[in-house]
C-alpha cells in the first residue's frame, strides 16, 4: 500500500534509540530501531517482539537502562530521545507475578534472590502500584514481623533478607499509595527492636529501621507507640555509627516535631547531658574531619530544635506560682548579698540603701510587685529564667556585674533593661522560635558545648555588655548606643571564621571586639559601602579637589600611550587616508615633544620610529576631530565602523588624516589624547572609568592616617582672619 504524505510520521516525533534483551540471549542481538512517538507502546513492544520471534508481547514491557530501572509508559515516553537505549523486560504485571510466587513457593536463596529484585524495581511508580496491587506490602510486613519462613534453615542471610525487605518496604511507602497506619503494634515492636540492638545489626537495617520510624512519626497516628518502644538509650549509641548519624539525627528532629512542649524539655534535657554532647562533637561534627552537607544540615535543624524549647518561655505568660515566687527570692536575695557590700556614701538616699528594696536597684520599677513588671516584657518568663541563673550559678559574676554597674556611681543599674535586651538578641541571633525547615546555613559548635547554651551565651554577653559600657563611658541615657555595639560584638564574633567551637573560646573571640574595633569596622563598612558616592561634604570636596590632579595623569598616560604608537588599517587616496575594501597596516606615533605625528606604512609587527615615517603632521595645523559616522571615510559603508576618527586639516578642501582603529581601547585612547592637544574636554568612556577607579584609590590612600575617624558629614568651617598681622612674641 502506498503511504500518503499525510500518514507519514513527522520526524520531530522519531528518535533513534537501541533496544537490548534483558537477559544474555545470542539469538537476540540488541536492536538499533526507530521509536515513533506517535504510535501506541504496546504497537512498538509488539514490532520489537516480532524482530526477535518473541511470542506473547503483551507479557513485555520497555524499561530505562538507567539506574531507576522504571518502566517506559505513556505519561514519561517523551523521556526517550535520540541515542537513548531501553531494555525489553518482562512487563510490570509479569515481574510482580514472578517476584511474589517467589516469595511465597521458593526456598531461602530463591527469596533472597526475589527480594533483591523487588529492591530494584521498588522506585519506579509503575512496578509499585502493581505489586501494592497485589497484596505486596502485607506480604512484606508478614516477612517483617518473622512469619516463620525466614527462620528456616535455607535462608542465605537473614541479615540481608532483612535490610534488603525493610529497604523494599521503605520504598514502596514512599509512593504515597498506602497510608502509614497499615502497619501495627507487632510490626512497630519488630522494626524498633533493629534500633535498640547495641550490636550484631547491619548499617543498612539500622538506616531503613529510622528511617521507617521517622515516616511513621510523621504520617500515622502511631506516633505514641513508636515513642513507647524506641530507647533513647540505644538510639543516642548510634550516633557513634558514621552510617547511621543522619538517620539518628533526621530521627530526632521528627520526634521534636510532633512532641509537646514538656516531652522537648526532656529531650533537651537528654541531648545536652555532657556524653550526648560530646558524641555529636567528637563523631558527629569532629573538627578534624570534614562533615558532608546533609549532616551538617540535620545538625543545624537540631541546634534550632534545641534552642526553640527557650521560645516556650516566651511564650508562656507569667503567673504567680511556686517556682516563680522562688526564683524571685533567690534573685532578692543574691542581691542582697552583694549590695552589702557596696558602702552607703552621702550620695545615696536611705531608700537606695535600703535592704528591702534590692530589686529596685536592679531596674524594676515595681518590686513590691515584681511579677507586674515582667507580665509587661514578652520575654519575661525568659528574662526571668536567665537572671536567676546568673544569680545563682554563676555567683562571682554576677557579684562582678553588680559592682562594677554601682562602680559608674549610679544610684541604681541597668541589669533589668540589659537582661531584656540580651535575651532578645540572642533569640535574633540563634534564629529562636523560627522553623527548622525554613533556616539555612551552619550549625554552631559553641551550643553543643554547654549544657544550658542559651543561659550560658546570656552570662557571656552580660559580661561583655558591662565591659563595653566602661570602654565607651557610657552613662544610663547612652543605654541604647551600648546596645548597638553589643549586636555588633555578638555577631562579629559568632560569626567570623574560623567560629568559635566552645564557650570559652567564644568568651575570648568577644573579647578582642571591643569599642575600639567595632567603631573601626564600622567606619570601614560605611566607606565601603558609601564609596565614591558618598553625601559627606568632605568627601565631595575631596574629589572635586583630587580631580585636576588625577585628569592630568589621565592625559599624561594618553600621551605617553600614542608616543609609544599604533598600528592602523588605511587606503591610500590623495593626500588623504581613506576606508577601503582592501586594508594596510601602518602606523602613526606622537614625538617627543608632543607637536608633531609621524605617520607612513610600517611591518606589522614593529612600530617604526619617527625618523623612519615619510609623514609628518603638526597638532597645530590640526582643525577639529571627527568620530564615528561623521567621519568620511565612514559614510561610504551603510553602517560604518565604530572605532573610526579623522583629523579636519582644511575645512574648505575637506582634507582629512583619517584612522581605522583596530579595537576600541585604541580608539579611546587616541581620541581622549587628540582631544586633550586640541585643547578640549576627554569625553570618552574609558577616560570616565579611569577617573573614577584613580579617584577612589586616591581618597583610600588619603583617609588611610584617619583610621578610627570619624568623618564629619559637614566640613568644619574656617576660623576668621584675625584683625591684623602684627604678631609679635611676648617674653
Amino acid at each position: 500500500m502506498e503511504i500518503t504524505q499525510a500518514s507519514r510520521p513527522s520526524a520531530s516525533n522519531i528518535a533513534k534509540i537501541g533496544v537490548q534483551f534483558y537477559k544474555d540471549d545470542p539469538k537476540k542481538n540488541p536492536q538499533m530501531v526507530s521509536f515513533d512517538q506517535s504510535k501506541p507502546l504496546s504497537v512498538v513492544v509488539s514490532d520489537l517482539c516480532q524482530n526477535w520471534s518473541i511470542e506473547s508481547p503483551g507479557d513485555f514491557a520497555l524499561q530505562f537502562t538507567d539506574r531507576t530501572h522504571s518502566y517506559v509508559t505513556e505519561k514519561n515516553r517523551g523521556e526517550v530521545k535520540n541515542g537513548s537505549v531501553l531494555c525489553l523486560c518482562p512487563s510490570p504485571e509479569k515481574n510482580v507475578e514472578s517476584i511474589v510466587d517467589s516469595i511465597n513457593m521458593g526456598d531461602g536463596p530463591t527469596k533472597q534472590e526475589a527480594l533483591r529484585q523487588l529492591h530494584i524495581h521498588a522506585s519506579d511508580i509503575t512496578f509499585a502500584q502493581e505489586f501494592i496491587n497485589k497484596q505486596g506490602i502485607d506480604l512484606l510486613i508478614n516477612i517483617i514481623e518473622g512469619a516463620g519462613w525466614e527462620k528456616s534453615p535455607a535462608t542465605a542471610s537473614l541479615g540481608e533478607v532483612t535490610a534488603v525487605t525493610l529497604g523494599c518496604f521503605l520504598e514502596l511507602m514512599d509512593h504515597g499509595i498506602v497510608s502509614w497506619d497499615i502497619v501495627d503494634q507487632a510490626f512497630i515492636n519488630k522494626v524498633a527492636s533493629y534500633v535498640n540492638r547495641s550490636v550484631n545489626c547491619d548499617s543498612a537495617t539500622i538506616q531503613s529501621s529510622l528511617a521507617i520510624l521517622e515516616y511513621l512519626l510523621l504520617n500515622s497516628s502511631k506516633q505514641a507507640l513508636v515513642e513507647k518502644e524506641i530507647s533513647c538509650l540505644h538510639l543516642f549509641q548510634h550516633l557513634k555509627r558514621t552510617s547511621a548519624q543522619q538517620y539518628v539525627l533526621s530521627y530526632i528532629n521528627a520526634v521534636f516535631s510532633k512532641s509537646s512542649d514538656s516531652a522537648r524539655e526532656k529531650l533537651t534535657l537528654g541531648i545536652l547531658s555532657p556524653e550526648i554532647r560530646n558524641t555529636i562533637l567528637n563523631d558527629v561534627i569532629p573538627l578534624d574531619h570534614t562533615v558532608s552537607s546533609e549532616i551538617a544540615r540535620q545538625v543545624m535543624i537540631l541546634q534550632i530544635n534545641l534552642l526553640n524549647v527557650s521560645q516556650i518561655r516566651t511564650r508562656s505568660a507569667v503567673q504567680d506560682t511556686e517556682q516563680t515566687e522562688k526564683q524571685i527570692a533567690d534573685l532578692r536575695k543574691s542581691t542582697s548579698t552583694v549590695l552589702a557590700e557596696i558602702p552607703v556614701t552621702p550620695n545615696m538616699s536611705r531608700k537606695n540603701s535600703d535592704h528591702s528594696d534590692e530589686l529596685s536597684r536592679l531596674g524594676f520599677k515595681n518590686p513590691k510587685s515584681v511579677l507586674e513588671d515582667l507580665a509587661s516584657i514578652p520575654e519575661g518568663v525568659l528574662v526571668l529564667d536567665c537572671m536567676h541563673f546568673f544569680a545563682t550559678k554563676k555567683v562571682d559574676r554576677f557579684r562582678q556585674w553588680i559592682l562594677e554597674s554601682f562602680s559608674r556611681d549610679f544610684s541604681e543599674c541597668q541589669f533589668l533593661a540589659a537582661s531584656v535586651e540580651v535575651v532578645r538578641l540572642l533569640v535574633g541571633v540563634f534564629n529562636i522560635g523560627s522553623s527548622p525547615a525554613e533556616q539555612s546555613g551552619q550549625y554552631d559548635r559553641v551550643v553543643f558545648s554547654s549544657d544550658s547554651p542559651f543561659e550560658d551565651a546570656y552570662v557571656l554577653v552580660m559580661h561583655t555588655i558591662s565591659k563595653t559600657w566602661k570602654e565607651m563611658k557610657a552613662t544610663n541615657q547612652d543605654f541604647p548606643k551600648v546596645i548597638d555595639v553589643l549586636k555588633e560584638q555578638v555577631s562579629f564574633s559568632l560569626r567570623d571564621s574560623p567560629a568559635p567551637t566552645t564557650m570559652e573560646a567564644w568568651r575570648d573571640r568577644i573579647k578582642d571586639y571591643n569599642y575600639a574595633k567595632v567603631n573601626r569596622i564600622r567606619e570601614e563598612r560605611r566607606i565601603a559601602k558609601e564609596g565614591l558616592e558618598s553625601k559627606a561634604e568632605p568627601m565631595v570636596e575631596l574629589r572635586e579637589m583630587l580631580r585636576p590632579e588625577i585628569l592630568a595623569l589621565i592625559a599624561e598616560n594618553r600621551l605617553c600611550y600614542m608616543q609609544k604608537g599604533n598600528h592602523f588599517v588605511h587606503r591610500e587616496r590623495g593626500n588623504g587616508f581613506r576606508f577601503g575594501d582592501k586594508r594596510q597596516s601602518w602606523g602613526c606615533r606622537l614625538s617627543t615633544n608632543k607637536k608633531l605625528l609621524h605617520y607612513g606604512d610600517c611591518d606589522d609587527a614593529v612600530i617604526s620610529s619617527p625618523e623612519d615615517m615619510p609623514h609628518v603632521l603638526a597638532i597645530s595645523d590640526i582643525k577639529s576631530l571627527l568620530t564615528g559616522k561623521d567621519c568620511p571615510h565612514a559614510r561610504t559603508k551603510k553602517s560604518g565602523p565604530y572605532c573610526v576618527f579623522s583629523l579636519v586639516l582644511d575645512f574648505e578642501s575637506k582634507k582629512t588624516v583619517d584612522f581605522i582603529a583596530p579595537n576600541a581601547d585604541v580608539f579611546h585612547m587616541w581620541t581622549d589624547g587628540l582631544h586633550f592637544l586640541l585643547g578640549k574636554e576627554m569625553s570618552s568612556p574609558l577616560a570616565a572609568q579611569d577617573m573614577e577607579d584613580l579617584l577612589m584609590w586616591e581618597i583610600k590612600l588619603r583617609l588611610l592616617g584617619l583610621e578610627g575617624v570619624p568623618i564629619p558629614d559637614k566640613t568644619p568651617k574656617m576660623p576668621p582672619l584675625p584683625d591684623n598681622f602684627d604678631f609679635k612674641v611676648l617674653l
